[in-house]
Formats: structure tokens, sequence, C-alpha cells
């Protein structure tokens, strides 16, 4: 009964995600709840997001192109995703496995990878470019990266090359470092201009006053259950190796002004432990393999 009950509390919340004002009307998610001690290893093995019902993935086709169209060719490339979080470690985790019929992966901005905006107070407005032109000072702030962040995310490269994440508008390079960020990555095929399937795990920290020159001074977010964040994302899709900015096409989740303005991303309802699962107990004494192995198994 306290199952059927849980589930029932957890349909209310996504029906009220749903008819609630969204940042962009009709785009409407839901975060899936890692138990604390549960949440994902980020080692670019998605075995232990096999777990999560479908309700909470979002499929490729959810996403449009710069012309504000879905996606008709499945076989240049194809991704889905899956936004998670936890009270446990108060961060947001994040897998998207993706197809690519060519892997642009030779060191230069923009390659194939993503872009993730994450307004996690759920604030809205201005966050990039212009911050000079905006009178209001709570907006300049915003514009300069401070209440609302955008990530450009990307397979790793070889030590010594290049991050794996940078935080554009902003000088922060901090907060794309443990303990605020960090990525698994795993490739099937060929990530040098070739045809392959890529497995991104990334985590990250949600700010309500990121300070560039000051993390302990920064004041981090507190994701609560039943709260909504704002939470986009790209998918740059570069088919031409070795040339920087250059993009076949790009897709995005949200609208395609994310890169300026929070009011332009989808909302995601933080959700209650999915009552459909019944999580493993006595944390302490199992590692997270064998859980992961019970699981799959």
């Amino acid at each position: 009964m306290k199952k059927v009950a849980a589930l029932a509390v957890m349909c209310l919340c996504l029906g009220i995600v749903s008819s609630a004002g969204a940042h962009v009307p009709g785009l409407a998610y839901t975060a899936f709840q890692f138990p604390p001690g549960l949440e994902p290893t980020l080692d670019g093995d998605a075995s232990e997001w096999s777990i999560i019902p479908e309700d909470y993935v979002v499929p490729y086709e959810a996403h449009l192109d710069g012309e504000g169209q879905p996606p008709t060719d499945f076989g240049e490339i194809n991704f889905n995703a899956i936004l998670g979080w936890s009270s446990g470690t108060n961060k947001l985790y994040w897998l998207s496995v993706r197809y690519d019929d060519i892997w642009d992966h030779d060191d230069v901005i923009l390659d194939d990878g993503y872009e993730f905006h994450l307004d996690a107070d759920h604030g809205g407005g201005l966050y990039n470019f212009g911050a000079d032109d905006i009178e209001d000072e709570a907006e300049r702030a915003r514009a300069g990266g401070r209440y609302t962040q955008g990530y450009h995310t990307f397979p790793p490269y070889a030590a010594g090359q290049r991050d794996w994440s940078w935080l554009w508008a902003s000088q922060a390079t901090w907060a794309d470092s443990p303990p605020y960020s960090d990525i698994g990555f795993s490739m099937d095929g060929d990530i040098n201009a070739g045809e392959g399937t890529g497995t991104f795990e990334v985590m990250r920290t949600g700010f309500d006053d990121l300070l560039f020159d000051d993390p302990e001074g920064s004041t981090i977010h507190t994701f609560v259950e039943g709260e909504i964040a704002g939470v986009g994302w790209f998918a740059w899709d570069s088919d031409i190796p070795g040339e920087d900015y250059v993009h076949e096409s790009f897709w995005y989740l949200g609208a395609p002004d994310m890169w300026h303005t929070a009011d332009s991303y989808p909302d995601f309802l933080l959700a209650p432990q999915d009552p459909r699962i019944d999580f493993p107990t006595a944390v302490e004494s199992e590692s997270w393999g064998r859980i992961k192995s019970a699981f799959v198994n």
C-alpha cells in the first residue's frame, strides 16, 4: 500500500509539473532520484542507469534542430539522455548515450559534444553576452554566469591536451573540476573521425551565486525533492574534423536562445524515489560494483 500511495503522489507531482508554467511552455520533464549511496559511478558504464524507467528518458526525437524541426535521419546521429539527482551528494547526474556516424575529436573548440545549461533555482533571466548593456544590477550579474551556468561538455582528451569541460561566460575554471563537476566516458568505436557510440556520465553542482574567483564564497544550491530546476542542452554534431566552429547540425532541448537566457530552459521536477524500484539496502556492506551487477543481472 505504501508503494501504491507513493506512486500516486509521484504521478500527482508529474501532473503538476506538466501543467505548471514552464520556462518553455509544454516542455517539462522529470529528474530521477538516486538514493543516498547509490549514485552512479562516473566510469562511462551506463548499466546502473538501466534500473531507471523509460518515462525518465529524454529521446532523440524530443530535440529540435536549428530550424525548429524534429529529427528524421537516425543514421547520422542518435542519442538519448537522462537527468538524475541525489539528496545525498546534492548533485545532478546526466547520462547521454550517443551514436554518431562521424566523431570529431581532434582537440579543437566545439567538437562533437554538448552544451549543458543549468538554472538550479529556476530563477530564469539573461546570463551571457551583452552584460555591459544591462542596466539592472541583478540581471547584469546573472549575465556573467553567476546565477545560471552554461557548460561545454566533451569527451575527455588525453592528459595534457585539453579539459573535458569549460564554463563559458565565466572565468571560474574551478567549477569544471571535482568536487563540483566530473565525468566518466567510454567509447565503442572510433572516436577519431570514425563511427561509434559514446557514453557520457556527467556530474554537476548547482549554484545560486557562483563567484568566479571565490569557490568558498560561492553559494551552492540545495536540491530539494519536489522542486523544479531549469535544465537544457544542445548536442553539437561536427562532421568536419579539424575545423573550428563548423557544425553540420545541432539539436537542442529547450529553445535555440538557451545560450542567452535561462527563460528558454525546460523544467525538470526533482522526483521522489521511484516506488517501482526495489533499491538495495545495507549499502555500507556492499561495493557499488556488486550492487551494479545485481541490477544488471
